[in-house]
């Protein structure tokens, strides 16, 4: 039996709704939205069908079990877990032969992978762009699927989210986004986005290394003290989180979009690379 989760009549007239969805590895997820009626989030994680199938058979299946997905939403936007991806100065994209040259150097293809595309978002006004590399053949579907869908990697809405917050204060600050086995870690300084990365992890005390490697890189660069801001996972953060205080002067969750005080409970509990993408329109 497929993973039909999202019902038809969940949201009346899709035209009026905005749809997000997060693809990983096992998991579906899919925000619907009204444009600035927090209220009216409605927040499914759907398992992928067919396992043993390829990564974009299972999420073809998934899709096409929910044909709700298939409507004509006023808008969709599309986050791709994945690690392939840098940031580049803009200066670097101007001429677009040479930042895709660039890009396959910084992020060569091996024989073993899928043909790849790469996709550039312009983080302006920091002055840089991240290129997520994604396989051709899971662009090709997210875009016949769906009406002209924007396609990022997870640390493209995360980095427009965490600018703004970043320009509060005068400190250089470190964000951490922490999910089960990954986090991404982006640092700013003012209106500079100076370093996004992902890690994978076993253990929380690998989450911690990896956190404060970075932090005393940029410290002992800088000579300044870095703020530390942590989402996601509710459970992990609390677990690092009391870790970093011992070392850290200031550590605290990052701060939740503020019009989500009106949305729905169980809204919240989407990844927050997701349940972000509305207050990044």
């Amino acid at each position: 039996m497929g993973n039909a989760l999202i019902d038809k009549e969940l949201i009346g007239e899709p035209r009026l709704y905005d749809l997000a969805i997060k693809v990983e590895p096992e998991t579906l997820h899919v925000l619907l939205y009204r444009h600035g009626e927090p209220q009216s989030i409605v927040y499914r994680a759907v398992p992928l069908d067919a396992p043993g199938l390829s990564h974009e058979r299972r999420l073809e299946e998934t899709i096409y079990n929910n044909p709700l997905l298939l409507a004509d939403f006023r808008q969709v936007t599309v986050v791709v877990d994945t690690t392939r991806y840098t940031v580049l100065p803009d200066s670097a994209t101007g001429d677009p032969l040479f930042a895709e040259t660039l890009v396959d150097t910084m992020l060569p293809d091996t024989g073993e992978e899928l043909r790849t595309e790469i996709l550039f978002s312009p983080m302006s006004p920091t002055g840089s762009t991240i290129a997520a590399k994604l396989p051709s053949q899971l662009l090709a579907f997210l875009r016949r699927t769906f009406n002209n869908p924007a396609i990022y990697a997870p640390v493209t809405p995360l980095s427009r989210y965490f600018y703004e917050s970043s320009r509060i204060g005068h400190s250089g600050k470190i964000y951490v986004n922490i999910s089960q086995g990954s986090l991404q870690l982006l640092a700013f300084t003012g209106n500079r986005l100076e370093l996004a990365n992902t890690f994978a992890f076993r253990e929380s005390a690998d989450a911690i290394y990896y956190i404060m490697s970075v932090r005393k890189m940029l410290v002992d660069r800088d000579g300044d003290d870095r703020e530390l801001l942590i989402s996601g996972d509710d459970t992990l953060r609390d677990e690092i989180t009391s870790v970093l205080r011992e070392y850290v002067g200031y550590v605290m969750p990052a701060v939740y979009p503020a019009t989500l005080v009106h949305a729905p409970k169980d809204a919240l509990k989407a990844p927050f690379d997701l349940i972000i993408i509305p207050q990044c329109e």
